[in-house]
Parts: structure tokens; C-alpha cells; sequence
């Protein structure tokens, strides 16, 4: 599976194609990875869920933590991980200016 050159910077999206509650997925080096704007924040993360590999920008968004929708198992947007550390999902660092948002 292909990994994200984590010492290259990504141009991903404009923050226009991002809001509350709808997530964009884009695909960085052959890696999905969903962009969420939670709480004023723009937060990245691996879209397969390290469970069963559901795509977690499928899933519900709540309390900063998304929610794996084929199984429902939770993961906090900054961290990746799992609310009862059985797993962690691979997040990545954001970064935003002149409304593009950038994937470290």
C-alpha cells in the first residue's frame, strides 16, 4: 500500500470544498485521506479505518472523533486513536494559507 512522503508538503484542497459535517477525500501519493472541519479546525486522517478499512469520511463526526461507519469504532480527528486503544489511525498535520489547505 503506498505511504505519504511525510517530508513533502501536499497541496490537497481549497478550504471552500470543506465544511462542518462534510468532509473531502483526496488522494495524496495513492493514500486517501480525509479532510475534516471540526470545531474551527481542519484535521487529516487516513481514510480507512485500521479495523476493517471502512472509509471514515463515511462516517459520523462527534466530539472531535470520527466514527467508523461499518462497525462504529471511534477515533479522535487529532490523535488516530481508538477510544479503548485497540487501534490508531494514521493522521497527518495540516496546514492552511491563502484558503488552500496543505497535508504535511
Amino acid at each position: 500500500m503506498p505511504e505519504i512522503d511525510v517530508g513533502e508538503t501536499h497541496v490537497t484542497c481549497s478550504t471552500e470544498d470543506v465544511s462542518e459535517g462534510s468532509p473531502t477525500v483526496v488522494d495524496i501519493d495513492g493514500t486517501d485521506v480525509a479532510i475534516f472541519y471540526v470545531n474551527g479546525d481542519y484535521q487529516a486522517i487516513k481514510n480507512t479505518c485500521p479495523h476493517q478499512g471502512g472509509p471514515l469520511a463515511d462516517g459520523k463526526v462527534e466530539n472531535e472523533c470520527v466514527y467508523c461507519p461499518w462497525h462504529g469504532w471511534e477515533f479522535d480527528l487529532e490523535s488516530g486513536e481508538h477510544a479503548q486503544g485497540a487501534a490508531t489511525a494514521e493522521t497527518y498535520d495540516v496546514h492552511v494559507e491563502d484558503n488552500n489547505i496543505y497535508v504535511l
